[in-house]
């Protein structure tokens, strides 16, 4: 009788098949990485279109006025003597199917913030941690961890906001910017040129004022809150930016606290940042914009011709 002996792998055969398995999962890491890419950008989009549509549904259902925010400082012409520091996005809140918590935040919509009163009420400290996944695009991390290191909010911890209203191209902090914008700067008072800033509440901006056209007005933009120390969802200075820098700028240390540079548009998207516009849709718009157009887009009442290129 023969035997018949069983040929196993080579050395040589074995390392070959090691590093086609190697190629592919190179191959394939990429791909994965591009489609989860992907999902987080779309998710980021959806939250913008829920926030742009939850703006329109609260202009509707009051005469056509965007939602306020309120300053916690006595500024501009006519300041209200409650100073309570909500932030516009407070108001939308019961049009993103969130009234259980517009309900917890309505003992802070009185007094002054910084005699203990307004969003700083104790009552509202739970409201104010609580996390609402719609103001968090999937990309940044640093947005899911709440702070104690916010603007006015030291040793109080908040909730932050991937998203913020646009106050249009004011040139924050004057000539302490970096950047260019208009001026005289408007944060601290009213005129602004955009449509969201924290003493709108003294002068109404409703929808007939976008004269440029709603299609072509940015409403509200992403941001990092690691970026950015003005970050805290519900108040009405964590709660804007302005496109006086161009987007995506990310100072190399970061420099979260110089307000006059950083309070502007960027994200972890590659290439680019979403704006949900003034009819509620949603664009993509490209870190390489025409710093021009892109501040034109800002605007609501600008005159200029500007379209975001395709």
């Amino acid at each position: 009788m023969s035997t018949r002996r069983r040929r196993g792998f080579t050395l040589v055969e074995l390392l070959v098949v090691i590093a086609i398995i190697g190629i592919l999962i190179g191959l394939l890491l990429p791909a994965v990485q591009a489609v989860r890419a992907a999902a987080r950008r779309m998710q980021c989009s959806n939250n913008l279109k829920q926030i742009g549509l939850a703006v329109h549904n609260y202009q509707t259902a009051y005469n056509g006025t965007f939602p306020i925010s309120i300053s916690p400082w006595g500024e501009g012409s006519r300041p209200t003597p409650q100073r309570s520091g909500k932030g516009w996005i407070v108001s939308v809140l019961p049009h993103m199917e969130q009234k259980a918590l517009y309900d917890l935040f309505e003992p802070g919509f009185n007094g002054d913030m910084f005699s203990g009163g307004g969003i700083q009420n104790p009552v509202c400290r739970e409201a104010l941690k609580m996390l609402v996944t719609t103001l968090h695009c999937p990309s940044d991390e640093s947005v899911l961890q709440n702070s104690t290191s916010q603007y006015q909010f030291g040793g109080i911890e908040v909730a932050l906001t991937s998203y913020k209203g646009v106050i249009g191209d004011t040139r924050m902090g004057g000539s302490s910017s970096v950047h260019q914008g208009t001026e005289p700067d408007c944060h601290n008072t009213i005129g602004c040129n955009g449509i969201f800033y924290r003493n709108n509440y003294q002068e109404a901006v409703n929808i007939e004022a976008i004269r440029d056209g709603t299609t072509n007005t940015f409403l509200v933009g992403e941001d990092v809150a690691k970026e950015n120390a003005h970050s805290t969802a519900f108040y009405s200075n964590g709660d804007y930016a302005s496109c006086h820098a161009p987007p995506n700028f990310f100072p190399e240390p970061p420099t979260p606290n110089d307000w006059w540079n950083v309070m502007s548009f960027r994200s972890r998207h590659s290439g680019g940042v979403h704006f949900a516009m003034g009819d509620a849709s949603v664009r993509f718009v490209t870190e390489n914009i025409d710093h021009t157009i892109y501040r034109a887009m800002s605007t609501k009442a600008g005159g200029e011709i500007a379209n975001i290129p395709d």
